[in-house]
């Protein structure tokens, strides 16, 4: 038989005193665990998710990586932050290292790899750990209760919802508000980036080039490059008028004034002297969250209709 093994990284430590907790995704039991067993999950920051009992190594594969997207969906929504790793050890033994242990013990020791290791689940396997430590708790009850709903859809996510759960649990991973606060405003200005001007401005750019190459003025050269700028140099937005864009195309026009005062905070801090010695940014992390994380929600639900629902947990009810 062999097992799925996920290993991730929380911002904020789940709220289970106990050192294992059990729950049902799809049918199958998944194990939660701190990597130590005498260590308490409220106690760990890097935790694991095994499930057992696959018949092959392709089920496993297909199981353990909808149960990392559905993790990373649900910590997006519920404002965990996970690090889901990139499959790859962060800590290893050499082959000569453990084919000696092997040989002396009987146990094969796998590398402890941050992200989904999957593997024939021998009774002889061990994993090589190194423990963590952190301070911040947050409740588990919503976050593992969306592991369900969010796997049945895991699967059909595209690679630009992908990209923006990323980027948000990446924002809400920073420990430091001056870094929550860049990370979550290039988020939301990466997803302007993708609007487009419309056909009709399209047409009129089409037309300031025809006329430009028509002008009396300068040299056919330098006709040519003002042409050459106005069809290819200007088919972007700025990144302010694609955010605007964004938030109508998203039904949150409503946000554009709030959106403009936050970067201008934003823009301050970044751009002036500040971060000055001393000065507190925690609130302004937190609005920041709160805004850009409702934005972005807003276009994760454009896709996965079961986050609709849970778009206001970023802003509160009384935001319009």
């Amino acid at each position: 038989m062999y097992r799925a093994r996920f290993r991730f990284r929380v911002a904020k430590k789940l709220n289970i005193k106990e050192s294992e907790f059990r729950l049902n995704v799809a049918g199958c039991e998944v194990v939660l665990s701190p990597p130590r067993p005498e260590v308490a999950i409220c106690d760990s920051e890097w935790l694991v998710m095994n499930a057992r009992g696959f018949t092959s190594e392709s089920i496993a594969k297909e199981f353990g990586g909808r149960l990392k997207a559905a993790v990373q969906i649900s910590s997006a929504v519920n404002r965990l932050g996970v690090d889901g790793g990139i499959d790859l050890p962060t800590c290893s033994l050499s082959d000569m290292v453990r084919t000696h242990i092997r040989n002396e013990t009987g146990s094969d020791i796998r590398s402890n790899v941050h992200g989904l290791d999957v593997f024939l689940d021998a009774g002889n396997v061990g994993i090589l750990n190194f423990q963590a430590s952190g301070t911040v708790l947050a409740s588990p009850t919503q976050f593992l209760s969306d592991l369900e709903p969010y796997y049945s859809v895991a699967s059909g996510v595209s690679q630009r919802a992908q990209d923006i759960i990323l980027l948000l649990n990446y924002a809400l991973m920073r420990h430091e508000p001056v870094a929550q606060i860049i990370f979550a405003v290039s988020a939301v200005e990466m997803l302007g980036q993708d609007e487009t001007w419309s056909v009709s401005q399209k047409l009129i750019l089409k037309d300031f080039a025809a006329k430009a190459n028509e002008s009396p003025i300068g040299s056919v050269e330098e006709r040519a490059e003002i042409a050459l700028a106005l069809t290819k140099s200007l088919h972007r937005l700025s990144l302010r008028q694609g955010v605007l864009r964004l938030l109508d195309r998203l039904q949150l026009g409503h946000l554009k004034a709030e959106w403009d005062a936050l970067y201008g905070e934003r823009s301050t801090l970044v751009h002036g002297l500040a971060p000055r010695p001393g000065t507190s940014y925690d609130d302004l992390a937190n609005r920041t969250i709160g805004l850009c994380g409702h934005i972005l929600m807003k276009a994760i639900a454009s896709e996965i209709n079961l986050v609709e629902g849970r778009v206001g947990s970023y802003l509160p009810a009384s935001q319009p």
